[in-house]
């Protein structure tokens, strides 16, 4: 993606109000195809700046923009994201804005949702962290969900013309976008969702949209495994944004591919979905979501990991065939592959699969990208878990008997690339030991980094490859928390944590900071990351995709309306609930025990 940075606007009002009114125009009639937008918080003429002794810049708040729950005319959310907007009973000094779109204007609603929401706040310490929390918990569900039809209603509607996938329209389906762009990441969506599983088990309308959002990825896999992000189907009607039309093998369809970037994690987090909706759902409705089309996305899987798995070179130095090549016309390097699109070369024998881009959709240096192969090897664990207990109901039919195949396909992948990345991936550190590299190319080449996007190497506990107080991650955590072991790690005055090439070297993630909270037993540490991300908050309510560590109280980020990163910090508001409660929440001492499970079965069977 390009990155376009708006300069810190003039100290005068004057100026500060036309920004506003070009950007608001901008957003309306130009909506983002992507870019990285640096907003500064003070581009809103309803905030009026003053100086502070020292110099710095503080915004006085007013209630010009007071939250309306009814609107004629529903916003474009990312301008209304990137404006605070205050409730009327709100104290303008203290409160943080109130973020959520007009109530007829929210995307999906949950009875049991909004009651959750409404008794976590209450039972939050900070009052400001309640007012986040309610900010980031629904902003999925209230943004997102741009298309969503029911098994019934899909039945009516017959968008499934041709005989050959009339089938389809028996199933619930479900379109995603990740926030600002009209598209659909495999990685992000399965990623945004992931905060509502825990609710699905008595909730049924959740549940049907979760299951409408695997039926989607299942169709997305079949008809263009090596992509990455995605177009709305034509029948949804919805607009589209402008994607990228790039120099592919296999040549995608461009009707329906956004981007065409092939990333081992994208397949990888359709698994973390089917998996998340299998091990939340009731007993007797949890193997529900497996249709022939997830059996036949398997199997799509399966072999881009084979063909990937493949070495550049064979034994008599002959060069094998590529299955997948990326070229962009672009002068950024992270944006295109070497070597014709190739990539540079991989070793053999070496049990890793190939990915061609990371997660932060930046091309790797070497391909053999290790959080997306333990990724991986961590779901496919679990798909051989669940594909075992499905074989032993599933009538037989063209795909079922291909099950003893799948399964063993799937164990196969299991195998080698943990041998792989115990063979190839660990290597000697001079200052933190034995680590995890971020790249290896089975030659002896790697690249000690991290970046902040999932999965990462910091995420390892959370992907499920590793445990938390494993030696070896805990090295590789030192090492990648340090600007002394971390080229990205950037250590700026206001905000610290890591970043990544995709934005620059002045803008950390909170992505960072939330699995850094996630991956830790420190209370110290798990406060002191906590703070920091409220802090940057404090001026939208949300959080960004990045924000620039060397300018004071968050005002210059990327990205207003970002959801993946939102229903990753809700998640981790909920993870130390269940972890360590008196942290965060009143009437807890240190020892007690908060049961998310327990909280949400006592508010359905009074809401639902």
């Amino acid at each position: 993606m390009f990155n376009r940075r708006l300069r810190s606007v003039s100290r005068l009002t004057a100026v500060l109000g036309f920004v506003t009114v070009f950007l608001s125009l901008k957003y309306l009639l130009f909506p983002d195809n992507g870019d990285n937008e640096y907003i500064v918080a003070t581009q809103t003429a309803q905030l009026v700046q003053s100086s502070d002794m020292d110099g710095s810049r503080k915004l006085e708040k007013t209630n010009s923009h007071k939250y309306e729950d009814h609107v004629r005319s529903c916003p474009e959310y990312a301008s209304y994201a990137a404006v605070p907007h205050f409730k009327l009973d709100d104290d303008l000094n203290t409160a943080l804005p109130f973020q959520r779109p007009p109530s007829n204007c929210r995307t999906f609603r949950s009875k049991l949702v909004d009651a959750f929401i409404e008794q976590m706040k209450l039972k939050l310490k900070d009052q400001n962290l309640a007012r986040l929390f309610e900010n980031t918990f629904p902003n999925t569900l209230d943004t997102t969900i741009l298309y969503h039809v029911t098994g019934e209603q899909n039945k009516r509607l017959q968008n499934h013309g041709l005989m050959e996938y009339k089938y389809r329209n028996e199933h619930p389906e479900t379109f995603i976008v990740t926030g600002d762009i009209h598209a659909e990441w495999l990685r992000d969506s399965a990623w945004q969702l992931s905060v509502y599983q825990p609710f699905i088990k008595y909730d049924e309308s959740l549940r049907e949209l979760i299951r409408g959002a695997i039926n989607t990825q299942s169709q997305l896999i079949l008809s263009n495994a090596y992509c990455n992000a995605f177009h709305p189907p034509h029948y949804t009607r919805i607009r589209r944004a402008q994607g990228h039309i790039d120099d592919v093998f296999p040549r995608p369809n461009w009707r329906q591919v956004f981007e065409c970037k092939y990333e081992i994690d994208s397949l990888a987090s359709f698994f973390t979905l089917s998996r998340q909706y299998y091990e939340n759902s009731p007993k007797e409705k949890r193997l529900d979501f497996i249709t022939d089309d997830w059996l036949f996305a398997v199997t799509q899987v399966l072999t881009v990991l084979g063909r990937e798995s493949v070495s550049t070179f064979d034994e008599s130095g002959n060069i094998n065939k590529f299955y997948y090549t990326f070229k962009r016309n672009t002068n950024v390097a992270s944006e295109t592959l070497p070597l014709a699109g190739t990539g540079n070369p991989v070793n053999m024998n070496t049990g890793l699969v190939r990915s061609a881009f990371r997660p932060s959709d930046d091309s790797t240096i070497f391909q053999f990208f290790i959080p997306g192969n333990a990724h991986m090897a961590a779901e496919l664990e679990h798909i051989i878990s669940i594909l075992k207990e499905y074989s032993e109901i599933a009538d037989e039919r063209e795909i079922t008997v291909l099950l003893p195949k799948i399964i063993k396909g799937c164990e196969k992948f299991v195998t080698s690339i943990r041998k792989g990345i115990q063979e190839h991936a660990i290597v000697d550190h001079a200052t933190f030991g034995k680590v995890y590299a971020y790249e290896v190319d089975g030659y002896g080449g790697h690249v000690l980094m991290d970046d902040a996007n999932i999965p990462s190497l910091l995420s390892l506990p959370d992907l499920g490859f590793v445990s938390a107080d494993d030696p070896v991650y805990q090295n590789t955590r030192k090492m990648i928390l340090s600007p002394e072991g971390n080229p990205y790690f950037i250590k700026g005055k206001y905000f610290q944590g890591i970043g990544g090439p995709h934005v620059g070297l002045h803008n950390p993630w909170p992505l960072s900071l939330i699995v850094k909270i996630r991956s830790s037993n420190d209370e110290t540490e798990i406060m002191e990351a906590l703070k920091l991300l409220m802090e940057t908050s404090t001026e939208l309510g949300l959080i960004h995709e990045t924000v620039n560590g060397f300018v004071p109280g968050g005002h210059v980020y990327t990205r207003s309306w970002f959801a993946w990163a939102n229903s990753e910090f809700a998640k981790t508001i909920l993870h130390i609930a269940e972890t360590k409660p008196w942290l965060i929440l009143k009437d807890y001492r240190q020892g007690d025990k908060f049961s998310l499970q327990e909280f949400i079965k006592s508010l359905s069977s009074s809401t639902l």
